[in-house]
Order: C-alpha cells, then structure tokens, then sequence
C-alpha cells in the first residue's frame, strides 16, 4: 500500500491502494506499522470504504481505532504511545433559522406538525454547504417564499444534541423577494403564515426562547457576507462575516 509522510510526523494511506484481499492488507498494514514505529511516527490513518469494511478486524487486530466515520467509509488510527493529540473527530452540527418580513413588517414563521407554537423557518445546514445557501434553501421547502440572503444576526448553543456533539445555531436575516406562501416540505411543515411580531411574541404557545430572540433581532443588522481579496490556496475560507464598520 502507497502512504505519504505529513507535516504533523504522521502517515497517510492511499484509500485507492487498499487491497481487498484479507492476507495481502494484513501483511502490508503490518509492515507500516512497524515502519511507523520504526521511524518514530506519531499516528497511521487509515480510512476504508464501505466495500472494504470485511478489513476492519485485521486493522483492529493490529491496533487501529475508531476515528470517525461517514455514510460510505470509515477512518481508523493507529498512535504511537506517546502520542498525546489527536486531531479531533467534528464536534459542532449546524442549525439556522431565518427572520424573513413582508411588505407589513409580518414575521414568516412555521408551525411542525404535532407541535402547537410557531417558530422561524430553517433546519439543518448540510456538510459543505454554505450558510447563506442552506437557510434560502430551508425557507423556500418549509413556506415556498424566496429570499435573498442579508446577514447573520446572532448564534446560540445546545450540548449535548444529537450523537452527543454540540448544535450551533445560527440566525440569519433574509430579504423576502415573494410573499405567497405554498409549502414544499408538507411532511414537516403543517402551517406557514405571515404573523404580526407583536402576536408571535405574545403567544404562549411559542417558545420562551424564541419570543426572546426574535424581540432581540427582528429588526437588527447583523454580519455582513465579506469576500476576503486573494482568498485561494490551502487556507482559502469557505464563507465570511464581518461586522460593518463606518469610516467617517
């Protein structure tokens, strides 16, 4: 099997050089081993695809563990005694919700099926897709109303959630471009409606919280999408929020 040596005295294996023969990866995987302890390395990764997880056990038998793993592979390490860090497994899921106004000044709120209060559309933000792509995304499924991303208003924080990892939730304040609404997403969503903000933060039935937020930042400006100039290359950033500063 192909490695190559990285900048942290590691070793990665070539998913593509795997061989699927239970004999020839254990001879193979042994001896990288022994290289690596050789050599003084600090960890092996190893990462296997769903059609190769019968090689599994024999990377366990010579002292791989669990890192992390995906729908369709799943990545192992092996780590030198006195090896102390990890990189660490993702440890935040992502969430956001939108504050969308109409023409009155209404709030774009949904209602979840089973569920007796409202709240602001939005959901989950997929691995790799971006913030603003996500939460248009979101609003138009759960209400049918397109809008035009404007920027980030806050964030809060749930732990545990799901998988035992941490939720960071994002708001967003999008500009509606259309007002009809015509849910998409029916198996979620049992209502969508434009509501005063003062009946949305009066009602009882909507959660504490979320009356408390959206007094905060209905009508807040919030982080700016920035594109940073020369933005390529190894650390070239996914997306961007700066707080506007004026120059006078």
């Amino acid at each position: 099997m192909k490695f190559e040596l990285d900048k942290f005295n590691g070793i990665i294996i070539g998913r593509e050089d795997v061989p699927a023969d239970v004999d020839t990866f254990h001879a193979q995987l042994a001896d990288i081993v022994a290289f690596a302890h050789a050599e003084a390395k600090n960890i092996i990764w190893l990462t296997l695809p769903i059609g190769l997880s019968h090689l599994v056990p024999i990377a366990t038998e010579l002292g791989f563990v669990f890192h992390n793993c995906l729908e369709d592979e799943v990545t192992l390490i092996h780590k030198a005694p006195s090896t102390t860090f990890i990189p660490f497994i993702p440890t935040h899921t992502l969430g956001a919700g939108a504050i969308v106004k109409n023409s009155l000044g209404q709030l774009l709120v949904i209602k979840e099926h089973g569920m007796k209060g409202y709240k602001l559309p939005g959901g989950h933000i997929e691995l790799g897709e971006k913030i603003e792509t996500a939460i248009i995304r979101e609003v138009l499924e759960e209400t049918g109303v397109e809008t035009e991303f404007d920027s980030i208003l806050g964030f809060t924080t749930r732990h545990p959630f799901q998988f035992g990892k941490t939720n960071m939730y994002l708001v967003c304040k999008l500009t509606a471009l259309s007002e009809t609404i015509n849910i998409h997403d029916t198996d979620e969503i049992a209502e969508a409606k434009w509501l005063d903000v003062s009946a949305f933060l009066s009602d009882d039935n909507n959660a504490y919280f979320n009356r408390q937020m959206v007094d905060a930042l209905h009508d807040a400006d919030g982080l700016k999408a920035f594109e940073p100039e020369n933005n390529t290359g190894p650390y070239r950033k996914h997306e961007t929020f700066f707080a506007k500063v004026s120059r006078d």
